[in-house]
């Protein structure tokens, strides 16, 4: 969690959207592939490539900024770089563009997340580098992402987008109708949302030829996408989400059932498993000892309690919440919804009280009531009550030296015993000790050997994290249900 200044705006969404779990998903996507087609060279109608510009190259490079610094930088894992960058010339070799050029970016962010720039900039996080297993699996992230850039994708959705505004807005002069106004704005949403879709269906489609005639595994989009579904499903039982919920029709890709469906059919067209090359011991020895969840530049999450080493502070969430951790803020979910809190540092004026601030109406369309100056913890802190709607919210500022920081709680069905709870937790925000600093280390990959006696449950119970260890454990090594380990095979873990 980083540095942001308060926007009433911005703030109140960020507070409805942590109320919302759902709304906070990264678009968490690999390729696969609704193709039929054997692995053989084929001419595609594709559009024309653009030229590069210098204006074009200066767009890109802003754009490359403003994403490694919204993912938390770029993360240093040499050998993994290394591997992905010889992947995706590898890849290139294979399409019907060879003279493409494409340059991966490893973000340091624990969301599981690839996307590319129209320029041929891939970016993956690490969180989704260390839950693929082989080379195939991580090849078929890259190959979908060139398979966007190659076709256009981007320019074409954005000419969609600005053409849906164009005739928004002669709606507007023409309709006064708000009601009818309202429906042919969502009409242009679910034909955008679609549009997208289709989209990722023709980037699965030529990623999966792209693999294959590159002389890689093809199944391997298969397995990282269960994976990705079985950490979904493990979010949702954390947040108490339905995970059986039907994809909204303005989701802007296919839901992982049909794409898993739809990559095993395509994988069948082109051999039975084992075809293709997969390497999973080097895809393996390239994970080791990266980081896995939290970076202590953005603080650490265990179960309900925040800390952050770097400014030496700690904070639990209510009873019952759970947290999710940011470059910008920590924001927390009640899994039975209508619930959610939001921490961020604010910039306040050392000439401006902390009674005035909270006081001043953070949240618009709401007056601040029960406005007191309080002490947390030996800190200076001050406390308010606004509402607006549906929802309440309980405001806390607190002044550590000459930063403040700010907890918010809102809560639909707010009471006095509610309320009482969001105190509480405000009450544990405090200053971590020496001791309690130097001890704050974050979780990294390790790969251990199984032994003959080794099981997935005797594997699994030396991973250092609160979340299902064994479900995770599995997830991790794309074990199913009824999989066991082998001895003499590597494995991964997560240790401090």
């Amino acid at each position: 969690m980083t540095k942001r200044r308060p926007t009433t705006d911005i703030y109140r969404k960020a507070l409805l959207m942590a109320a919302l779990a759902g709304v906070l998903a990264s678009c968490e996507t690999v390729p696969i592939t609704t193709t039929q087609e054997q692995p053989t060279r084929q001419t595609v109608a594709l559009p024309p490539s653009p030229p590069r510009t210098n204006a074009l190259d200066g767009v890109a490079q802003r754009e490359h900024q403003r994403i490694v610094a919204t993912f938390g930088g770029e993360y240093r894992a040499p050998a993994l770089q290394a591997l992905m960058n010889s992947l995706v010339q590898r890849l290139g070799q294979a399409t019907e563009r060879p003279s493409e050029r494409y340059q991966v970016t490893l973000l340091n962010s624990p969301v599981v997340n690839a996307f590319a720039l129209p320029n041929g900039n891939v970016y993956v996080t690490r969180g989704l580098a260390v839950l693929a297993n082989d080379t195939a699996e991580i090849a078929s992230v890259l190959a979908h992402e060139m398979a966007h850039v190659i076709t256009r994708h981007a320019v074409d959705r954005q000419e969609l987008e600005r053409t849906q505004s164009l005739i928004n807005r002669v709606r507007s002069d023409v309709l006064q109708d708000q009601r009818a106004l309202r429906g042919l704005a969502q009409q242009g949403r679910v034909a955008i949302a679609s549009f997208s879709r289709q989209q990722e269906l023709e980037a699965d489609a030529l990623s999966v030829r792209i693999i294959a005639r590159a002389g890689l595994d093809p199944y391997g989009a298969t397995r990282l996408l269960e994976a990705l579904g079985r950490t979904t499903a493990i979010r949702s039982s954390m947040l108490g989400a339905n995970a059986a919920q039907s994809a909204d029709i303005t989701a802007t890709h296919p839901t992982a059932p049909e794409r898993v469906q739809a990559a095993v059919l395509a994988a069948r067209q082109i051999g039975a498993p084992g075809v293709g090359e997969a390497d999973r011991n080097r895809y393996l020895s390239a994970l080791q000892g990266m980081t896995f969840g939290d970076d202590a530049s953005q603080g650490f999450v265990t179960g309900g309690v925040f800390r952050h080493p770097k400014l030496g502070l700690t904070f639990r969430a209510p009873e019952g919440f759970v947290l999710e951790n940011s470059r910008d803020a920590v924001v927390g979910y009640s899994p039975e919804g209508g619930r959610a809190l939001h921490f961020t540092r604010v910039d306040v004026p050392a000439s401006t009280s902390l009674t005035t601030y909270v006081g001043s109406g953070l949240v618009d369309g709401a007056a601040s009531t029960d406005v007191e100056s309080i002490t947390l913890n030996g800190l200076p802190a001050a406390t308010s009550l606004s509402r607006t709607g549906d929802w309440t919210y309980r405001l806390f500022a607190v002044r550590v030296g000459t930063t403040t920081y700010r907890l918010a709680y809102a809560a639909r069905d707010f009471s006095p015993g509610l309320d009482a709870q969001f105190r509480q937790s405000a009450e544990s925000f405090r200053k971590l000790s020496g001791g309690e600093v130097g001890s704050l280390r974050p979780t990294r990959v390790q790969l251990v050997t199984a032994g003959a006696s080794d099981t997935a449950e005797s594997l699994s119970s030396r991973m250092t994290i609160d979340e299902p260890k064994l479900e995770r454990f599995k997830v991790l090594n794309g074990l199913g249900a009824s999989d066991r380990v082998f001895a003499g095979q590597r494995y991964k873990i997560v240790s401090e």
